[in-house]
């Protein structure tokens, strides 16, 4: 491409990312912090109290469905992955609020502040299970905005709900990939949930695989159809 329409092109990028973070991921971290501070009788949540909060019921239940991504049944990473889904910046935000980790960065230079077992102390997860963590995030449906373009592209719900499927299939395959093996070879032990894991991870083998096959004796049956 020419520098022209490459410039045109980054500047294009750059307008669009600062009207979603003036936006949609402002508006997601006010509702997170919101949801934080406050349980379902619309009562401040006291210090020390955050899992009484309208976020830590609601994103408590999926938190045992990441034990055997990150170790633990943590509601707040629940949480951060759940407003992931409307944009992955809110991940980066999500976290910063409800585990109150700016503290550990330099918001004149932008960087982190210490090393990453600062953090990872904080979240109360291994640096392993962070990268795991991270891996999930990397490969599940990515916003909202991606979304509304593959069904426009598609054209049909059901290969919408396909590719979302695939794609939670793909990033619970290797995040749980990822932290069972880092676990492995970092303290000589398997992770946390790996038996519930492995049987996810099966269970995700086995309907792709169903699909392929069933979808090939469909396209064999129209091919004899049209030979015939």
């Amino acid at each position: 491409p020419s520098l022209i329409f490459a410039v045109k092109s980054m500047l294009e990028r750059g307008k669009a990312y600062i009207v979603k973070a003036g936006t949609v991921i402002l508006v997601c971290n006010t509702v997170v912090q919101i949801m934080q501070a406050f349980n379902w009788k619309f009562e401040a949540v006291e210090e020390g109290m955050e899992d009484t909060s309208i976020l830590a019921s609601v994103a408590g239940p999926f938190a045992v469905l990441l034990i055997p991504i990150v170790g633990v049944a943590a509601w707040q990473l629940a949480a951060a992955a759940i407003t992931g889904f409307i944009a992955k910046e809110n991940v980066v935000g999500t976290i910063a609020t409800v585990y109150a980790i700016t503290n550990l960065v330099d918001p004149d230079e932008l960087e982190l502040i210490g090393s990453g077992n600062d953090v990872a102390t904080v979240i109360g997860i291994t640096k392993v299970a962070g990268l795991a963590y991270l891996m999930f995030n990397l490969y599940t449906p990515p916003c909202f905005a991606a979304l509304g373009a593959m069904n426009s592209e598609m054209k049909s719900a059901k290969w919408l709900w396909g590719a979302i499927g695939l794609q939670l299939a793909t990033g619970y395959t290797v995040g749980f990939l990822v932290y069972q093996i880092g676990t492995l070879i970092v303290t000589g032990s398997i992770g946390a949930g790996f038996v519930g894991g492995l049987i996810a991870v099966l269970a995700f083998a086995g309907i792709i695989a169903f699909i392929i096959v069933n979808n090939r004796r469909k396209m064999a049956m129209e091919y004899r159809l049209k030979t015939s």
